[in-house]
């Protein structure tokens, strides 16, 4: 009997603002970094987040789900966004770039975004949501 693949490597997880692919080069570029977000009250709506993804050593087709989970316990998955890559070499890395649009959060406190390939976990990121104080008029 055949062992299943292993599950695919993460290696590289990024929240951003934007990613844009080159259409001549085929190249992403990563456009505002962060791992915070701050706002005036609660509940709030975050308008808008994108996440690059590169991963490897995939085998066949691979389904990707990308979820926002609230930290507290238990963990509430607030978003899910999945992909499928196909795999014609384990060797490649995969690229993926998911945009995100309202994201709401209930309250201040630690968020994660997490990768899974199928039901294995790969990977998260921290989302810190904090209060801010709104600016002067």
């Amino acid at each position: 009997m055949t062992n299943p693949p292993a599950p695919p490597v993460a290696l590289a997880m990024v929240i951003c603002d934007a990613v844009w692919r080159d259409p001549a080069t085929g190249k992403y570029f990563i456009l505002g970094c962060f791992s915070a977000i701050g706002a005036t009250s609660f509940p709030t709506v975050h308008p808008a987040l994108a996440v690059y993804v590169a991963v490897t050593e995939g085998y066949g087709t691979v389904a990707f789900a990308l979820k926002l989970v609230d930290a507290s316990t238990p963990p509430l998955v607030l978003h899910e966004s999945r992909v499928e890559v196909d795999f014609t070499d384990p060797r490649a890395i995969a690229e993926i770039a998911v945009q995100v649009q309202n994201l709401s959060f209930a309250a201040p406190g630690d968020y994660r975004l997490q990768l899974h390939a199928g039901d294995t976990f790969l990977t998260e990121r921290r989302i810190a949501v904090h209060a801010v104080r709104p600016p002067r008029p």
